[in-house]
């Protein structure tokens, strides 16, 4: 019995490049780049790729500009990047630069100097045992790290201080 479940196993038809890039956007939201890489990663055609592509966004599956958005507040709220930090999650997940800086044309410098003094603030309570001039350095290294400017990192620092 055991020989014929395995036979079963291998005998599957394989996923179509439309449901593997269904199954693929089940887990989260991906661009239309890193789908199809994914799918050529599987050694779909070029052909199958484009038409699992254009059902994607024909349904609605598949919107960079939507999952821009999406980034960008997961960006400011969770991860707390400046718009260098932003553009280079952006970047990786492989949207397309002329959207990116329409992205990035949105942010408000009050939000991403909110989100340096959240940064800063959350970083100080691992800090607090380090001289004070070591605490400055790590802090500003961390906030230069995460992309934002030498004016918002100066201002977190002056608030912080």
């Amino acid at each position: 019995m055991k020989g014929s479940a395995a036979k079963e196993k291998t005998t599957r038809k394989p996923l179509s490049a439309k449901a593997y890039a269904l199954r693929l956007l089940s887990f989260r939201s991906r661009s239309k780049k890193e789908i199809s890489e994914r799918l050529q990663e599987k050694g779909f055609s070029p052909k199958e790729i484009e038409d699992a592509l254009e059902y994607l966004e024909d349904a609605g599956f598949l919107k960079d500009s939507l999952l821009a958005e999406r980034l960008l507040q997961y960006a400011i709220e969770k991860k707390h990047l400046g718009r260098r930090g932003i553009k280079m999650l952006l970047l990786r997940r492989g949207l397309d630069k002329e959207l990116i800086d329409k992205t990035l044309s949105g942010i408000a410098d009050e939000a991403e100097q909110e989100a340096a003094l959240r940064f800063t603030e959350k970083k100080l309570k691992t800090l607090g045992n380090y001289p004070k001039a070591t605490i400055k350095q790590k802090l500003y290294r961390a906030l230069e790290r995460r992309g934002f400017s030498r004016n918002i990192i100066n201002a977190a620092m002056t608030s912080a201080f």
